[in-house]
């Protein structure tokens, strides 16, 4: 089976035509600030712990412009002040830069160590704010921002937010100053989010102990350890030398530190409330279509202690390097009304697109005119024909710059005679999430009890890992990776015989199936702790219906609690966000609401009851956020349930 992967060079090469057409204008693009009047200051406080001494400077990120005369200097204070004499009303860029006498006080070796001239702190603001913490954490979100291209307010914000939620969900905000701490001894930590947020640093540093200089070298690490979504000491199908943390017990490593170091600095009471160690992971959720067009393999990290070498599974590398493919391009451009032919473009050894996934390549391209400043109009992206030795894909578009419209119709064929190494690539509702499922015994032989909880981890890398008590926050106990497909299965096989076939939907798992390497089912991992799903599986059955906006004339609720309203109008029982149950006497309307979004908003299937709530009188699919609503009346059942 092959199984091709998406690199960023498609998107680079379809802008490079566009500017081939159009010609080379070097007109001075540089974005200056709005000038409007206004004297106002921002004040900066970088924290390892404090850093003295450092050089500050603000930078515009939409063409990394540094801005005139916004610079300042954290003296003995740690503090940067830096006068401003006009507003700052776009996404900016806050970099603290080490050299000199600047140096940080290490918590972890408890002395102040020097801060090296290529050592650069940042924060990334999609607003102005007059005071900015710039740590740690906000250098993992600068370095996901500033490597995927995210330029919006909204995007910035959003990389901010989920580095919080990861690694200091007790916090409401990473860019707010920390209290800075510059001493081993006597000293107290406050109580509020300032001294939460210096604790938290600490308890990192703590972590790269085994450095020279551990607050800086775990930067590093984490900073490109997150880069694929996934604390996995991997940075694509590359392996962490030397890791200074074992990414497998990440997560009971770093919360015991915080423990350890809060109680050092004065802070006792109810620490796992207090820090919400109970909600700190090792994945960046909600961030795919930002990721989308990151390229790992053509990243430079050579600032990763103890290097990268290669290892298995992943997204670039010896995992299908394209070496051997060619790709020629081929097409016509038209602007104003004069078709001219481009010339052939040849290109050996590049990887080619996954001819099912051809989506995502649209949409990436759509994303990079959108951040060259360029309207897009009738993107059209086909597979045209694909075969094990060759792939053709059309690509069509036009662009509108500088006042001129450029129409492209171009063919890219992919001659494949490379490397193949059945690379498999998980699904956008695997990568970076993580399930807490149940298992359910079918027969003896696993190491699992019945009803065990057990959460399952994804990486964008393709790993797999897993805590079997997650309610003992003590790390993983296991690390898969190599996934295979069989069917439409993503399988892992495990040290002790095991395999897990991982069963999607369209929105996440619906199951994980345990299987002994003799294929025989030992049980099978199901969405836990869903409330009230007695109620539903309560009206299992295949029901008769009728209404408008419905075709096929029957609904089947599953003994599972799995709904198929319609065709192709199906969840799983694993889909389930909440039910809740509405049949209460009071109630004049009883149902039972079963949501599959994140709010009502979302879909929802409302089963209603007669009064006397046994039976099922009609049933509503609604998605109030599409205008979606159909509602059926029930007129008996085919199998089970109670109807009509």
């Amino acid at each position: 089976m092959k199984i091709y992967k998406l690199r960023n060079w498609l998107v680079i090469l379809s802008v490079f035509i566009l500017a081939s057409c159009l010609g080379d204008d070097d007109d001075d693009n540089t974005k200056t600030p709005d000038t409007t009047a206004q004297t106002t200051e921002i004040k900066v406080s970088p924290a390892l712990g404090l850093i003295r001494n450092a050089t500050v400077r603000l930078v515009l990120l939409a063409n990394n412009t540094p801005i005139e005369g916004a610079t300042g200097n954290t003296g003995e204070s740690g503090v940067a002040t830096i006068a401003l004499s006009s507003a700052i009303d776009e996404p900016f860029i806050v970099e603290v830069i080490g050299g000199g006498s600047a140096e940080y006080f290490d918590e972890a070796k408890g002395t102040f160590l020097a801060l090296p001239a290529d050592a650069t702190l940042r924060a990334v603001l999609g607003a102005f704010q007059s005071e900015v913490g710039v740590t740690t954490l906000t250098e993992i979100a600068a370095t996901a921002i500033l490597n995927t291209g995210a330029t919006s307010t909204a995007a910035i914000e959003l990389v901010n937010e989920q580095v919080r939620v990861a690694l200091a969900p007790a916090l409401t905000d990473i860019t707010a100053p920390p209290q800075l701490i510059g001493a081993n001894s006597g000293v107290t930590a406050s109580s509020d989010q300032a001294g939460i947020y210096a604790v938290s640093l600490a308890a990192l540093a703590q972590l790269g102990d085994s450095s020279s200089s551990p607050a800086l070298a775990i930067v590093d690490a984490l900073r490109a350890d997150f880069l694929d979504l996934t604390i996995d000491g991997k940075v694509g199908d590359k392996v962490f030398e030397s890791p200074l943390y074992n990414a497998s017990n990440f997560i009971s490593e770093y919360t015991s530190a915080i423990q350890a170091y809060a109680q050092q600095v004065g802070l006792t009471a109810d620490l796992n409330t207090t820090f919400s160690l109970d909600n700190i992971k090792k994945t960046l959720e909600g961030l795919g279509d930002i990721f989308a067009g990151l390229d790992l393999g053509s990243l430079e990290l050579d600032f990763v202690p103890g290097g990268l070498s290669s290892g298995s599974g992943g997204d670039s590398g010896g995992d299908n390097t394209g070496e051997g493919n060619t790709l020629t391009i081929t097409g016509t451009s038209t602007v104003a009304g004069v078709t001219t032919e481009i010339p052939k473009i040849t290109i050996n050894n590049v990887p080619a697109p996954d001819p099912n996934d051809l989506e995502t390549i649209k949409k990436q391209i759509e994303d990079s005119f959108v951040q060259q400043n360029l309207t897009v109009n009738d993107l059209v992206f086909e597979l045209v024909s694909s075969s094990a030795t060759e792939i053709v894909v059309s690509v069509r578009y036009s662009v509108t710059t500088q006042g001129v419209t450029v129409s492209s119709d171009l063919t890219y064929t992919w001659t494949l005679t490379g490397d193949d190494n059945n690379d498999v690539m998980l699904p956008e509702v695997l990568k970076g999430q993580a399930f807490e499922l149940m298992f359910m015994l079918a027969n003896n032989g696993s190491s699992y009890a019945d009803g065990q909880k057990v959460k399952f981890t994804f990486s964008s890398s393709g790993m797999m890992f897993i805590d079997t008590d997650p309610d003992a926050n003590n790390g993983d106990e296991m690390s898969l990776d190599g996934v295979m497909m069989e069917g439409s299965e993503y399988v892992y096989k495990d040290d002790g015989g095991f395999m897990y076939k991982v069963s999607v939907t369209a929105t996440g798992i619906k199951e994980i199936n345990l299987f002994t390497m003799e294929n025989q089912l030992l049980g099978s991992f199901i969405a836990a702790g869903v409330t009230n799903l007695d109620l539903v599986t309560a009206k299992a059955g295949e029901y008769r219906v009728t209404g408008t906006g419905h075709t096929r004339g029957t609904v089947v609720i599953g003994s599972d609690g799995a709904i198929d309203f319609d065709t192709g109008i199906t969840y799983a029982q694993s889909d389930i966000t909440r039910i809740d149950d509405r049949t209460g006497p009071e109630l004049e309307e009883p149902r039972i609401q079963v949501n599959y979004g994140q709010d009502d908003d979302g879909p929802v299937i409302n089963l209603f009851l007669s009064q006397d709530r046994m039976q099922i009188t009609s049933i509503q699919y609604r998605i109030r956020s599409e205008g979606v609503d159909v509602m059926v009346t029930v007129e008996g059942t085919v199998t089970g349930g109670g109807g009509g």
